[in-house]
């Protein structure tokens, strides 16, 4: 059997319309956040629910098997996507949603600045002059005064950081599992870990609630296939900057949705991370097969 080889232009189709979907999934838990009964264990449990049933189905469908074959980094993919999850879905009931949605998309940049140490991809050097570029954006949507932070914005930075982490071993997983598998046991996991929060209210959710919830899993399910897709077809480094569709689709939800404005320092920090971003295209790898990829 040979070895699978890295499709970049198919993993930035797979990038845009996962940013599309995520998008989409962001204007509707920023809608959910206002209304009774709904919390962030809520939003999880129906969001993953949606997944692990639509994916499921897809599988047998296919006759895709859903085996683990590598279960701990399955598992660790999944404990930091569930942290990511929490910390943003956290934040963006607090915060705007174009402020939240930059912050969080830090995470090609720590993708970039981690994958050499975790997953041995080699990290070119002016990725270094990005992630510093970068984080002179950070600071301006964090700490605009440079004397106080915004804690609930750091709310969004951490889950950029764990999101990061999360598409490393997405990365990793391509080697031993399925993306098909890794969306799965993402869900599964996620619906284990809010089940005990959540649960029991449930039943308390009017029609309107509901279906909102399941909009949320509908455009989390499109995302998370898009972006699993994408970092199983390239460069971990390089495909993640395509994923900054998504703050612009999310920015234009929050002007025309949630009547949101951004500061002058929030959009000269979004500037600059989604900059540094969009400057990693430039850094286009050459397709490389599996064991060209995992070595250093």
């Amino acid at each position: 059997m040979s070895e699978p080889v890295d499709t970049p232009h198919a993993a930035v189709l797979w990038m845009i319309f996962g940013s599309l979907c995520f998008g989409t999934m962001n204007a509707l838990v920023k809608y959910t956040s206002g209304l009774d009964g709904v919390d962030v264990w809520m939003v999880i449990l129906i969001r993953s629910a949606v997944i692990a049933f639509a994916v499921s189905g897809f599988a047998v469908s296919r006759g895709i098997s859903l085996k683990m074959n590598d279960p701990k980094t399955m598992f660790l993919r999944c404990a930091v996507g569930l942290t990511a999850m929490i910390l943003y879905f956290s934040a963006l009931a607090k915060i705007p949603i174009g402020q939240a949605v930059t912050l969080q998309y830090t995470a090609p940049i720590f993708v970039a600045l981690l994958s050499g140490r975790i997953i041995a991809e080699k990290v070119q050097p002016p990725v270094i002059g990005l992630v510093i570029t970068a984080f002179a954006g950070i600071v301006l949507i964090v700490s605009p005064n440079l004397g106080s932070v915004e804690p609930n914005a750091l709310l969004a930075l951490g889950s950029g950081f764990f999101a990061a982490l999360a598409y490393i071993y997405v990365r990793e997983l391509r080697k031993t599992d399925s993306a098909t598998s890794v969306v799965f046991w993402f869900a599964a996991f996620s619906v284990a870990g809010s089940l005990v929060q959540a649960a029991p209210h449930v039943s308390s959710l009017d029609t309107h609630t509901l279906a909102a919830l399941i909009g949320v899993g509908i455009g989390a399910g499109g995302g998370q296939v898009g972006i699993t897709m994408a970092y199983h077809r390239a460069n971990a480094a390089w495909v993640s900057a395509f994923s900054y569709l998504t703050v612009i689709v999310a920015t234009f939800y929050g002007f025309v949705l949630f009547e949101e404005a951004l500061s002058i320092a929030d959009w000269a920090g979004g500037i600059l991370i989604v900059g540094s971003g969009i400057a990693l295209v430039f850094l286009a790898p050459p397709a490389q097969p599996l064991d060209k990829v995992s070595q250093p």
